[in-house]
């Protein structure tokens, strides 16, 4: 019970401002990085699909292609020729975008009634959001939509006490869609895996950091003393968690190497008689891709809390998994189930907050601009900005109000970062006492030998007294 409230408490602590604010700088710097990724990808995937609207198949591009030539059919000619470059008078979606919003202006220059402009404003407005859909999007972009897809179904299955929807979910968030997006475009996956692997080592190290010295020696540290020991110890962080990953991309790889000759007519024949070995190329893989999803966020937590390398850090998220097997899948059910509520009450506060600002900004005089303010819906974390369509300074003006929706919307993103490294620590700090019954005070800090409290010589322990919550007596 005391572990399960340990970790259960990651969701509560998730929530300090130093792992808030480490979070958020998470999110930032993982859209700007995935956003070159995406320009230099190209458009992949329509938006509304995420991953399963792969351009590349026949199917989905034509009924795109089709969508698009449906809303330039609803023009005036003259417009739709007007806008468009190619000679043959087809446009793209960019035209279409354009041409719907010259038609739009063109009508409301003529209406003076609040009724049909308001109308006219509702129609444009749904127009806009029914063409961003069929964007076309990179990878990323793409596997970022479907995650937040996910995620609302894992929260909605917590708090509606259905434990399959939710788990589920998590099984699709942390393999089925890493999975299919690695299938559809390997090399551009490698390249969001590694800038996702960075990310979590240095902003989600730092964060780890801070919760074991929070929860092992009640020290409250600031944002910097984090990021200074991820910083340090960076490429322990990395290793760990990409080894496990680049291990199983070794053994398929090989497998795929070795079956090359058995595909061939007649040689299949010898193929299929030894398949046995991709069999146990596939179990192996196997196993190895679900432990490392169970124990991934204890390897940010044995880092940070011992200062372990990455071999044993591994090495002890394996054995805990081997050991205790059932109390690990206990205490994590107990810290998801925890995180959906959280993460449900502080969307629908957000959700709220936007809202009730969007109106009482807006509630005597309501401009242009604000129209499309606070359109965020509840448990939709796709955070879907209603498209505006306010022209000269008020598009200005709604750039500024979505910046700052932007930025709300990206501290309740920073917060789903902070809990994964902060439960990292604490499921490392639980499992660690539950195995080996050694205290959550025991925290490495300079001077000493790493994976202990043991000081080097010349290096005397700073004195501190506390009680200690988890084992009997004084530290």
């Amino acid at each position: 019970m005391r572990m399960m409230s340990l970790c259960a408490g990651a969701a509560i602590s998730s929530m300090q401002p130093p792992r808030l604010l480490l979070g958020t700088l998470a999110i930032a710097f993982i859209a700007v990085v995935g956003s070159v990724i995406d320009a230099a990808g190209g458009g992949l995937y329509m938006r509304q699909l995420g991953l399963n609207g792969s351009l590349e198949q026949a199917e989905i591009n034509a009924d795109r292609i089709e969508a698009i030539e449906g809303f330039q059919n609803q023009l005036p000619t003259s417009l739709a020729l007007k806008e468009t470059e190619d000679p043959s008078g087809v446009m793209n979606l960019d035209e279409v975008v354009e041409a719907c919003e010259a038609y739009y202006l063109e009508q409301r220059a003529g209406l003076t009634d609040d009724g049909e402009l308001a109308a006219l404003e509702a129609t444009y407005r749904e127009t806009l959001e029914l063409l961003r859909e069929l964007e076309s999007v990179g990878l990323f972009t793409a596997l970022l939509t479907s995650e937040a897809m996910k995620l609302g179904e894992f929260v909605e299955g917590v708090i509606t006490l259905q434990p399959t929807s939710a788990l589920r979910a998590v099984k699709d968030m942390v393999f089925t869609l890493p999975h299919q997006a690695f299938l559809d475009h390997p090399f551009l996956m490698i390249l969001i895996g590694l800038l996702f692997g960075f990310t979590v080592a240095l902003f989600g190290g730092a964060i780890a950091r801070l919760d074991a010295l929070d929860t092992g020696l009640g020290q409250k540290a600031t944002a910097w003393v984090g990021l200074e020991y991820s910083w340090a110890h960076v490429g322990s962080y990395l290793q760990a968690l990409l080894l496990p990953l680049g291990l199983v991309a070794l053994l398929t790889g090989l497998a795929a190497l070795v079956g090359v000759p058995f595909n061939i007519t007649y040689l299949d024949i010898l193929g299929s008689i030894i398949y046995i070995i991709a069999i146990v190329v596939g179990l192996i893989s196997a196993v190895l891709l679900i432990g490392y999803g169970v124990i991934a966020p204890m390897l940010l937590g044995a880092v940070a809390v011992e200062r372990a390398d990455a071999g044993d850090a591994i090495q002890r998220g394996w054995s805990v998994l081997f050991k205790r097997p059932l109390h690990l899948g206990l205490i994590l059910v107990v810290g998801l189930a925890t995180f959906g509520v959280s993460l449900a009450i502080l969307d629908l506060l957000v959700v709220e907050t936007l809202q009730i600002a969007a109106v009482s900004w807006g509630g005597l005089v309501q401009g242009e601009a604000i129209r499309g303010a606070g359109t965020i819906e509840f448990l939709d974390f796709r955070f879907q900005r209603a498209p505006g369509t306010a022209t000269g300074s008020a598009n200005a003006a709604s750039g500024f109000l979505n910046f700052w929706e932007t930025l709300v919307v990206s501290i309740l993103i920073g917060y789903i970062f902070s809990w994964f490294a902060t439960m990292g620590t604490r499921l490392f700090l639980a499992m660690r006492l539950l195995i080996d019954q050694q205290s959550t005070s025991v925290i490495w800090m300079p001077g000493a030998i790493p994976g202990s409290t043991v000081r080097v010589p010349g290096e005397p322990a700073p004195e501190f007294a506390a009680e200690d919550d988890y084992k009997p007596g004084n530290r």
